[in-house]
């Protein structure tokens, strides 16, 4: 893999952009590639969307980054909208050596893909490696500290730890703190994170996911990392930002179940079903499901409908567990709209 030798250099980097309708989220993205101080060689929007704005955007933008010497392409998802089908399809198209995986609502900092090969010119072995999320803040003021302490004991969400980049029997995760003078080993990579395109070609994105595909980002790398331990890696001195956009979102109920199915689907898939990660499994839909009804009261409008929904996804789940556990979700992705 020829590597950029400076600053201003065209890397064999293939950039797959999934998006749906959200045009000036994927538009800031854009702005964010163009700049920077390696430019990959091409990028992918596959389109999840049935609009038209998006085509017209990539279509508006293609000169700009012609003149930049990169390929801006539009690709239409025909099959169905999912962002796992999207990465694959992104990847089947990708001609680079490194296939960069970027959410439509991230910004990169200028000098994110240079760190991001240096780090691969350091790591023969690497076959993926991300930046960090320099818009996550976590344990600020005192409840912030307390809401981080019952997450940490319940392994319910991402929390921050020393040297931490696991993934957790619970299937959460967790994530080191910036550090500019490390390369920090994963378990791990998440939405934002580049990979040898040789490895993506052996392990696709689970296609059982569908839509929103929760979960997706980590259960890929995770595979990846089973089965080429030490392979992953993370830079702090490669910077972006997740804008986190409203746009294009599932409805709350939606979410609701998603979260419930395709957690459960990822822990049989992924964790050793032994007894000690059961019950941390347990513990932690219970931790989850507590912090969500708090949150209902105290920011939702529509409290009685939102609390019946994420009551009832769990007792969905155990309706459903036998189908889940071999990996069947047509009984759940053929409901979603």
């Amino acid at each position: 893999m020829k590597l950029p030798s400076e600053q201003g250099d065209t890397a064999q980097i293939s950039v797959v952009i999934p998006t749906y309708k959200r045009m000036k989220d994927l538009d800031r993205c854009l702005d964010s590639i163009i700049v920077q101080t390696t430019l990959p060689k091409e990028v992918w929007v596959v389109d999840n969307g049935t609009n038209k704005e998006t085509r017209e955007l990539v279509e508006r933008r293609k000169k700009e980054f012609k003149e930049r010497g990169i390929s801006l392409d539009y690709v239409k998802n025909e099959i169905e909208n999912s962002l796992t089908l999207a990465k694959n399809i992104g990847v089947r198209r990708s001609t680079g050596d490194i296939v960069s995986f970027l959410d439509d609502d991230l910004v990169l900092d200028k000098n994110y893909y240079h760190e991001i090969m240096k780090v691969y010119g350091e790591k023969p072995n690497a076959l993926g490696i991300m930046g960090y999320n320099y818009s996550v803040r976590m344990g600020e003021g005192v409840m912030g500290k307390l809401l981080d302490t019952y997450i940490r004991l319940f392994q319910i969400s991402s929390f921050l730890e020393k040297d931490g980049c696991r993934l957790l029997p619970s299937f959460c995760v967790t994530s080191p703190r910036p550090d500019p003078n490390r390369i920090i080993s994963c378990e791990w990579l998440s939405g934002c994170s580049t990979y040898k395109k040789t490895v993506l070609e052996k392990i696709e994105s689970d296609e059982n996911l569908t839509k929103y595909s929760w979960g997706e980002d980590t259960d890929l790398s995770y595979r990846i990392f089973k089965k080429y331990p030490g392979s992953l890696f993370l830079t702090s001195r490669a910077k972006y930002w997740h804008q986190g956009s409203v746009a294009g979102r599932r409805s709350p109920k939606e979410l609701a179940y998603m979260a419930e199915v395709y957690d459960l689907y990822l822990f049989h898939k992924n964790i050793d079903q032994k007894l000690r990660n059961k019950l941390i499994w347990l513990r932690s839909r219970i931790g989850r499901l507590v912090l969500k009804l708090v949150f209902i009261l105290i920011r939702s409008e529509s409290k009685l409908a939102e609390i019946k929904d994420v009551v009832e996804a769990p007792f969905y789940c155990i309706k459903h567990f036998e189908e889940i556990k071999k990996g069947d979700l047509r009984f759940f992705n053929e409901t979603l709209t």
